[in-house]
């Protein structure tokens, strides 16, 4: 599979856009690595540092350290079937860090206390803005899974929480952390407020998307997952755009080629909120650079795609 990354910014100015780097981390068991230009963090107590690359497969001069230790083992609890417009593969939501407020012994373990668990980023630019989606998921509950994710730059903290039980769709999301002046972020991870799970208080963390931007991403009524699918390669008839409404609104999307003619109008309705995949299929547009442009509403975001 074939992935072209897409950023999308609110602007008034049409064809505008910026640089971005994606890089998508999966924590969890030896057992489910995630193919592909992923980073699997499987050692829940490691002290060195991971080399991060992004999702093209290139180093970033980025690395990740767990800095407060999680459980010793990893759980493979977590949902099968995540939400299809979501970035997170299978592989990636059924394994998980977890930690708990009390001793606890799983089976055939040894008894943990990891009431917070964190790791921390180093390596990165100052100046630059980074983006979090968080997913977590534990199947097959009943209780209140909620966990309280803080991330802390150089503005201070920033939080977010997600209740991970029979979770498949929702993500936690934290929107341009700036990195301190020495290039370091750091994510706690602990229960969050309205967890209920008694008497442990677990939490989760199973797979991040990180997006790391020149400009300031918009988090307001337009939530897009970052990312244009072309199946199988640049050059297959069909392109999925997915994308998330936190506000109803009313969706044009459009194709334009770089002197601003209209190709295409791939939809134009009213959404609801949620999450959502259009298809355009592209079989009888000439390789080349295009433009996307979402407006929702009268807000608008733009990106260059390049057909091949």
């Amino acid at each position: 599979m074939k992935k072209t990354t897409l950023l999308f910014l609110f602007t008034t100015l049409s064809f505008l856009t910026y640089s971005q780097e994606i890089t998508l981390i999966d924590f969890g068991s030896n057992n489910f690595l995630t193919a592909g230009n992923w980073n699997n963090i499987t050692n829940a107590t490691l002290t060195g540092s991971n080399d991060l690359i992004d999702d093209q497969g290139n180093l970033t001069g980025e690395t990740l350290s767990i800095t407060d230790a999680f459980d010793d083992d990893p759980g493979e609890l977590g949902t099968t079937t995540p939400d299809g417009s979501l970035p997170f593969p299978s592989n990636s939501t059924i394994d998980f860090f977890f930690g708990e407020d009390v001793d606890f012994t799983p089976s055939g373990g040894t008894a943990s206390n990891e009431p917070t668990g964190g790791f921390t980023l180093s390596g990165l630019e100052a100046g630059k803005y980074y983006s979090f989606k968080i997913f977590a998921s534990r199947a097959g509950v009943s209780d209140n899974r909620e966990t309280l994710y803080t991330i802390t730059g150089n503005s201070g903290d920033q939080t977010a929480t997600l209740d991970a039980a029979n979770n498949t769709a929702n993500v936690a999301a934290i929107f341009n952390v700036l990195p301190t002046a020495g290039g370091e972020i750091t994510i706690q991870v602990e229960k969050g407020p309205n967890n209920n799970n008694t008497p442990n208080g677990f939490y989760y963390i199973g797979a991040i998307e990180m997006t790391k931007t020149d400009v300031a991403l918009s988090s307001d009524s337009f939530s897009f997952n970052g990312l244009v699918n072309i199946y199988p390669n640049p050059s297959s008839k069909y392109i999925n755009i997915s994308y998330s409404l936190k506000e109803a609104a009313k969706v044009k999307m459009s194709v334009y080629n770089i002197n601003g003619k209209a190709v295409k109008t791939i939809l134009n309705e009213k959404k609801s909120v949620g999450s959502f995949i259009e298809t355009w299929d592209r079989s009888n547009v000439a390789s080349g650079l295009y433009i996307l442009e979402i407006d929702a509403d009268g807000r608008k975001y733009n990106s260059k795609i390049v057909l091949e």
